[in-house]
């Protein structure tokens, strides 16, 4: 069977962002047997042409779309990527009559909606590259007439399928240094599901657990990362690091045996700290952490399904700056609840941290699937056949933007927001 993997991001701000899921479907799907191409619109002149030609000359029976944003989730200037996917999936079907497999980080938010919405035959929920296979592999023996027309994988990662893909599969053009950016860090996700519970986010309220990757796949990827692809910065995208405190302590032990010249940085949730893991922190090479508080009020803090108190979130800081590891805080401002007062709980308490920055969203995206999707039903914020692929926000009832900038005039530290710019404080 002939398949075409397709990475359809193309957003290069701050930096383009290396499709290292979609090249691990790519490479699983080779490993399995089949006869696959890869295909990245994010440096093509004329991404519809290239997708045109590939199709007309590979001419395909699968074709897999991996799709990584479903907008820009930033409530001062909402923009949809839809329009160009909507496009991908129209020259796909004028050009090619094989079947569509999507998936990629978007799928995670709003799987069924996004295959309805573009037409796909098949869609997949998670790290796909396990899944990929063995569709590839019944619709090879005509088995797959009674398939679910979407799939959720099962957090795990396969011996084979799981791995790291070559550096030659991408563009040179991922790998030029940037000016603006002092030191360049990789992307890597070392662990898959979440057990935590935040309002806003589909995993947590399905509580789809989570599970480290095995710790010899890891040296082993490592080992790539550092002799292929020459790095040495390695930014652990998982939403949360330190689900185990124990758990967290053993890989900074593994993390200590790659290289010594190996640093790294890490988003901590105050919920799971001792002084012990941030010390293992420090000399294992974490160079950065970014705090993911979302408030600071201990009214907020339950409200948003946090599992820690503004005590433990002050604790995090003051042994960051002990063992002096540079950080930021991570706020959400308008949640459920959300007022002048809990608002100024938040300001007084982050001005008793030293974060190297902080980034404030304001308003939160809507998704279905989550707790803040039925608050915002229950207060009629949305409707029930509302698009949500249309960006849609939430925000109390009690926010407003003036009360924010009223209350950052307390502030000691800069407030940006997620377009970097400054949207209270004072240093």
């Amino acid at each position: 069977m002939r398949i075409l993997v397709v990475s359809t991001n193309t957003l290069k701000k701050p930096m383009p962002v290396l499709p290292v899921g979609a090249g691990m479907v790519y490479s699983a799907l080779t490993a399995a047997g089949f006869e696959t191409r890869f295909l990245d619109l994010a440096f093509m002149a004329e991404p519809f042409a290239a997708l045109r030609d590939e199709l007309r000359v590979f001419e395909p029976e699968l074709i897999c779309l991996s799709v990584r944003n479903i907008d820009n989730q930033v409530i001062q200037q909402p923009e949809s990527y839809l329009p160009f996917i909507r496009e991908v999936m129209k020259v796909c079907r004028t050009c090619s009559s094989a079947k569509v497999l999507l998936g990629g980080a978007a799928m995670l938010v709003m799987p069924e909606e996004l295959v309805e919405e573009l037409g796909a035959d098949y869609g997949i929920k998670g790290s796909g590259e396990t899944e990929a296979v063995r569709l590839a592999h019944e619709l090879e023996r005509g088995q797959a007439a009674g398939r679910d027309k979407v799939v959720t994988a099962v957090p795990a990662y396969h011996p084979v399928y799981s791995r790291i893909p070559a550096k030659t599969l991408f563009s040179p053009q991922y790998f030029i240094p940037n000016p603006r950016i002092k030191k360049a860090s990789m992307g890597y996700q070392a662990s898959r599901g979440c057990s935590r519970h935040c309002i806003y986010c589909s995993e947590g309220y399905k509580n789809s657990g989570g599970c480290r990757i095995p710790a010899e796949q890891f040296m082993e990827d490592m080992k790539i990362l550092q002799a292929d692809y020459q790095v040495n910065s390695i930014t652990f995208v998982d939403g949360v690091f330190n689900h185990d405190v124990e758990e967290t302590m053993e890989f900074c032990g593994l993390i200590g045996r790659t290289s010594a010249s190996l640093d790294w940085s890490c988003a901590l949730t105050p919920a799971n700290i001792t002084e012990e893991l941030v010390c293992l922190l420090k000399r294992s090479g974490c160079r950065f952490v970014d705090i993911g508080a979302d408030s600071g009020s201990e009214q907020m803090l339950r409200r948003m399904g946090k599992q820690f108190h503004p005590e433990q979130l002050l604790e995090l800081g003051r042994l960051l700056e002990q063992y002096q590891i540079p950080y930021s805080v991570s706020l959400l401002f308008g949640g459920p609840g959300e007022h002048e007062e809990t608002m100024a709980e938040t300001v007084q308490l982050v001005n008793q941290l030293n974060p190297v920055y902080i980034l404030a969203s304001q308003g939160i995206r809507i998704y279905p699937h989550t707790a803040l999707y039925h608050t915002a039903l229950q207060e009629q914020v949305i409707q029930k056949n509302d698009n949500l692929l249309v960006p849609a926000f939430y925000q109390s009832k009690d926010y407003s933007d003036a009360l924010l900038n009223k209350v950052l005039a307390a502030s000691r530290h800069i407030y940006k927001d997620m377009l970097m710019n400054s949207i209270g404080g004072r240093t």
